[in-house]
């Protein structure tokens, strides 16, 4: 059946330096939704480099998912997100991920591989430091 699970906007930061870590090298695809352009698949299935906040310049708080072909890394921008949510699994593995702007678009990052990526959104607790 599956869940959403949203993450909160000041934990955004990072969750995506965690979660890019976990991720990284993962097939997706990336999706977008507007109103002013419709529908439109902006990349392929491609191997996922990462998803980060901005938090200088004049595009923090921007969010840029980066992912990599043969030849060059692809950076899709959304400008001004106010909301992201995660649709897990019942084994809480995410399925994609929901990125809502301020102008009411969304950026639909889906995961491809047969490989599942866990959601770990418990963000207030440390990580275990790695064992001897």
């Amino acid at each position: 059946m599956g869940r959403t699970i949203e993450i909160p906007k000041q934990d955004w930061f990072l969750y995506f330096e965690r979660f890019s870590k976990r991720a990284m090298g993962q097939p997706i695809h990336v999706e977008v939704e507007n109103r002013e352009i419709g529908d439109q698949e902006m990349t392929r299935t491609l191997p996922l480099v990462g998803i980060e906040l901005e938090t200088k310049g004049s595009e923090a708080g921007d969010i840029e998912v980066t992912v990599e072909d043969d030849q060059e890394e692809l950076t899709h921008h959304i400008d001004q997100p106010t909301r992201v949510f995660l649709l897990v699994d019942d084994n809480d593995n995410i399925n994609s991920m929901d990125i809502e702007d301020q102008d009411g678009g969304k950026t639909l990052v889906f995961f491809d591989g047969s490989v599942r990526v866990p959601a770990q959104v418990s963000l207030g607790i440390e990580e275990p430091a790695p064992g001897p």
